[in-house]
């Protein structure tokens, strides 16, 4: 009998033992789903995170003028996403200046959005369906199209006349894509060569230096590298729209952010930088 009894006590001690531990995974479960939400709700909270820190951070180019241009006289940012971004730390933090830019490039900006080293990238980046499952982006606040630039005396003046060449065109960039429908609409067995470049400044030099035979990109930013040795297609395609690239859980900080482009769209604000800074019009059809 004292031995049953003995082992009826270690039975339920085992049991109350698995009990308990049972009880710790639920609680831990529990803690991890907490600690999910936490996460979620730290993507919510970047706006009290910037104002906290007291910095705006944005992700722009350095080498595109009239929107983002770092300017090595005046060591100073310029152009139209660079104001854009001083006006959302004006309205975010009560200052203009309280911006830190970081230049990026095509195949940058968004591994810096999605690491959190910077807040937002206003930096021509066009708004596709894929990377709207990726980021939240902003109501466009400029609209452009794809051209290409050729060398004058190339003998290239259509794009039916890119078959056979090679075109510079930016890492990471949609341009490729534009350009191959463009020409092929044109040309069904076209085949154009692509060449990738981190910058424009090197697409641009590898044009004049016979290295590629065109430079394809948005054509505001090809009018900032015009020269009289070289000239435009007449063909624009496949319009561009840029954005405020930010975060996808940062959902608090795109809303604000898109209430503020779409109120400077409303009240004239942007129409009226676009024209001061004397860029080339947007994209009409």
């Amino acid at each position: 009998m004292k031995r049953l009894m003995k082992a009826l006590s270690v039975m339920l001690a085992l049991a109350l033992l698995l009990a308990g531990c049972g009880g710790s995974g639920t609680s831990s479960s529990s803690a991890a789903a907490s600690g999910g939400d936490s996460s979620a709700a730290s993507g919510a909270d970047t706006l009290q995170a910037i104002k906290d820190r007291g910095v705006l951070r944005v992700g722009v180019k350095d080498d595109v003028p009239g929107f983002g241009l770092y300017n090595t006289e005046t060591q100073a940012y310029e152009g139209l996403e660079i104001e854009l971004a001083k006006m959302i730390a004006g309205d975010l933090l009560g200052d203009e200046s309280k911006v830190e830019f970081t230049a990026v490039t095509a195949a940058t900006r968004g591994q810096l959005v999605d690491s959190g080293d910077i807040d937002m990238a206003i930096s021509t980046f066009t708004i596709t369906e894929e990377r709207k499952q990726s980021y939240n982006f902003s109501t466009a606040y400029y609209t452009d199209a794809v051209t290409v630039m050729v060398k004058k005396d190339a003998g290239i003046n259509t794009l039916a006349d890119l078959d056979g060449k090679t075109v510079g065109v930016a890492t990471s960039s949609t341009s490729s894509t534009a350009l191959t429908a463009a020409v092929q609409a044109e040309k069904p067995d076209a085949q154009v060569e692509y060449k990738e470049f981190a910058s424009y400044p090197e697409i641009k030099a590898a044009l004049d230096s016979g290295r590629i035979d065109a430079f394809c990109v948005d054509g505001s930013i090809l009018a900032g590298y015009m020269d009289d040795t070289v000239m435009l297609l007449a063909d624009r395609f496949s319009p561009q729209e840029y954005g405020v690239c930010i975060k996808k859980s940062n959902t608090d900080l795109a809303e604000y952010v898109d209430g503020l482009i779409t109120g400077w769209l409303e009240d004239g604000t942007i129409d009226g930088l676009i024209e001061e800074l004397g860029l080339v019009a947007s994209f009409e059809g």
